[in-house]
């Protein structure tokens, strides 16, 4: 899936998509490769969280738990006030917010 979810979001009312510098790169979390190469793994998901707080959104929406369950380990370590969310709590519930 690529097009799929971001159709979806575009259907969110009061939802304003922000671009993602090589949002396609991975998160480093992969399997056990988070354990095997955690020096690694820990520098993908850093350069990862600075690239999502460069946007200046408020929300993370993932369609991948792994992937979202570690970039908001990381995004809260350094304290980021961005909410990760999965694409169906998005769908079903909205941001949680009112739009500005």
């Amino acid at each position: 899936m690529r097009d799929e979810p971001l159709q979806l979001l575009r259907a969110v009312r009061g939802l304003t998509l922000l671009p993602l510098t090589r949002g396609e790169d991975c998160c480093g979390f992969g399997g056990t490769f988070a354990v095997k190469l955690a020096q690694i793994s820990s520098a993908m998901v850093d350069e990862k969280a600075e690239r999502i707080e460069a946007t200046g959104a408020t929300h993370l929406v993932s369609t991948d738990l792994g992937c979202l369950l570690n970039i908001a380990g990381r995004l809260a370590r350094r304290r980021a006030r961005i909410r990760a969310l999965h694409l169906a709590e998005i769908l079903t519930e909205g941001t949680g917010e009112s739009a500005p």
